[in-house]
């Protein structure tokens, strides 16, 4: 599954988030009626050309804005509806992966967008939830099934931030005498013996037949993070991104908004220990981390933040050569300097601190990683996304002594569960190259917005149905989109390979260009890369001499296979895998058709942006 929050109180923030940003595309339309001028706004239909690997048929999205809206295949076969920011988008699909990317609009009413884009923000809520009680119900079932096994381990997010050492005294007053004076002495002891008390009640109900749901997650979370204030836990420091070379010292300004901040977080840790809500653990942990690392911030003088990266998260090794590259010492540079302008923008929050926050872990996070990179590491995790920080650890809670007939009932009960919303994820996010691709779907999103086709032909000009003809097929649905919608001012973003090559053209010989830059041993502005799959000539600028070029770029990856024979029992077979897809990726240049282009692993020097991480060239 992609990474997705597990528990309510992470959903109810996500949610949050998601109307904080549904509230900009309706600007316009409030601004109308309050007679102000508008700019206008447009429903953008994509089309992205092919390239090699999973998108060798072209793919489609829709843009509200500078949201982008469209359907991904994720690894355990899910088919999902995302939404990302358009510079990611073009930075990916038109930078890294170098393919041509078509655009055109259509000019909308502000009601008729601000209703598609709260209906596609609906769309994203309703599938979050059904992963999030899909997710529920395997946590339930793996926990059942442990305890027919007579034991229970569960993994407690946020517990991974901690480890069991008395807190160095950073404050004058430490958190647990803050709760005592504001609680009462005993308070967290006798919470804890009182949490020990429910756990157990619970176990012997679960025992007794009843369903553990989750509730008992909740309570051994609860119970954990009452442990971690009552024994006075220290932070892992394996779990903090520690200051960085170029951020500086804290100023008094900074040291001023820290402590402001590290008070709102004591606060907010004496509610939620006072709170009744049953899902109060997780987000206990996360402050109690906050708060403990904002007071070793303040002692140090320097920044320290939680490392926010999920457990699960993807990962990317860089080679030798690209560790050389002079291009991971300006995206380095530029991660630093964003991490140090969400320092300053976090400073300077008054209304939303903890959003601010949030930004600046990631931020921080991002170019830490990166930095460990120039020190040797070539491994990277990637945080595509701002996430709230989690780290997992996993209680053991020993030895069990339950009625295994009871607990075998409910086994057997959550296992039909489960195959019932396995056969709905199929059906409802499953995908089908025919029936349910990234075309089909983004038109059946957008038709769902409108209550019938009469009244969504009425705002959108146009109307078109996901079954109609050859619309599956990605540029047959743009194509029968520009006309069914009319759509109006048409663009082309081109390829980054051959908006380059342009640029070589405006400056050398034509012919010299050419023969330099038509194959990839002699090319400057690419660099071979394995996924890309060994091929010798580029065909997506060269027409007439297409067929004669795939014929050597066949033969190419035909030599490539005979060496992959020889290195069998060295790769795994790996070579001759990837010169197998290189013939398959010649084959439609012998009838003049292009599916390879090439792809790059980084940015462009001159695309890399202070403030946002990464943009395009324009």
């Amino acid at each position: 599954m992609p990474p997705r929050v597990a528990g309510s109180i992470r959903l109810v923030l996500r949610l949050s988030l998601y109307v904080f940003f549904l509230l900009i595309p309706a600007l316009p339309l409030w601004a109308s009626q309050t007679g102000e001028e508008t700019e206008a706004v447009t429903l953008d239909f994509l089309y992205v050309n092919a390239n090699a690997g999973e998108a060798a048929g072209g793919h489609t999205a829709l843009r509200l804005g500078e949201s982008i809206f469209h359907y991904q295949f994720f690894p355990d076969s899910t088919f999902l509806f995302v939404r990302e920011p358009w510079a990611d988008f073009r930075f990916l699909y038109n930078d890294l992966h170098n393919r041509t990317i078509s655009l055109a609009s259509l000019p909308l009413d502000p009601s008729v967008y601000a209703g598609i884009r709260n209906h596609f923000t609906e769309l994203l809520i309703t599938q979050q939830q059904f992963f999030d009680a899909y997710e529920d119900v395997q946590e339930e079932d793996k926990l059942v099934r442990e305890m027919l096994n007579g034991r229970c381990e569960i993994s407690v997010p946020g517990l991974g931030f901690f480890t069991r050492q008395e807190f160095p005294t950073l404050s004058p007053v430490t958190l647990k005498a803050r709760i005592e004076t504001e609680l009462g002495r005993d308070f967290l002891q006798q919470t804890v013996a009182q949490a020990d008390e429910n756990l157990k009640r619970a176990f012997s109900a679960v025992s007794g037949g009843e369903r553990p749901g989750r509730k008992l997650r909740e309570q051994i979370v609860w119970r954990e993070a009452l442990r971690v204030l009552a024994e006075e836990w220290d932070l892992d420091e394996r779990s903090l991104i520690a200051p960085m070379a170029g951020e500086g010292r804290l100023s008094s300004s900074g040291a001023e908004s820290l402590l402001r901040f590290g008070e709102e977080l004591a606060c907010s840790i004496v509610e939620l220990l006072r709170s009744t809500r049953p899902d109060k653990g997780e987000p206990l942990l996360l402050q109690t981390a906050r708060y403990l690392v904002v007071q070793r911030s303040l002692a140090a003088g320097q920044l320290y933040t939680l490392d926010p990266f999920p457990d699960d998260v993807r990962k990317v090794w860089l080679t030798e050569a690209e560790l050389g590259e002079e291009r991971l010492l300006i995206l380095q540079e530029a991660f630093l300097r964003q991490a140090v302008t969400r320092s300053s923008l976090f400073f300077q929050e008054e209304l939303h601190p903890e959003i601010a926050y949030s930004f600046l872990e990631a931020s921080r996070a991002r170019a830490w990683e990166l930095l460990q990179a120039g020190n040797g590491k070539q491994e990277v995790r990637i945080l595509s996304k701002v996430t709230l920080p989690s780290r997992r650890r996993t209680v053991s809670l020993g030895k069990l002594q339950i009625e295994k007939e009871n607990l075998q009932v409910t086994s057997r009960a959550m296992a039909e569960e489960l195959k019932v919303l396995q056969e709905k994820s199929e059906e409802h996010y499953g995908y089908n190259l025919f029936l349910r691709n990234c075309a089909t779907e983004l038109i059946r999103s957008l038709n769902s917005t409108f209550a019938d086709a009469k009244s969504g032909e009425a705002a959108l000009g146009g109307w078109l149905e996901p079954d109609n003809g050859l619309v599956f097929i990605p540029f047959l649905f743009y194509e029968q989109s520009c006309a069914a919608f009319s759509l109006q001012e048409e663009q082309t973003l081109t390829a980054r390979r051959l908006r380059n090559l342009e640029k070589l053209y405006s400056q050398e010989s034509d012919l010299l260009v050419w023969l330099r830059e038509s194959n990839t041993l002699s090319a400057t502005l690419y660099e071979p890369r394995s996924k890309d799959t060994p091929f010798l000539f580029f065909t997506d600028d060269s027409l007439l001499l297409r067929p004669i070029q795939g014929v050597l770029n066949l033969g190419y990856a035909a030599l490539h296979g005979v060496a992959g024979l020889v290195t069998l029992p060295f790769d795994g077979g790996d070579r001759l895998h990837q010169a197998a897809r290189g013939i398959f990726y010649s084959l439609p240049e012998l009838a003049f058709g292009n599916i390879r282009k090439g792809s790059y692993s980084t940015a462009e020097p001159e695309a890399v942006s202070p403030l946002g991480g990464k943009t395009l060239v324009e």
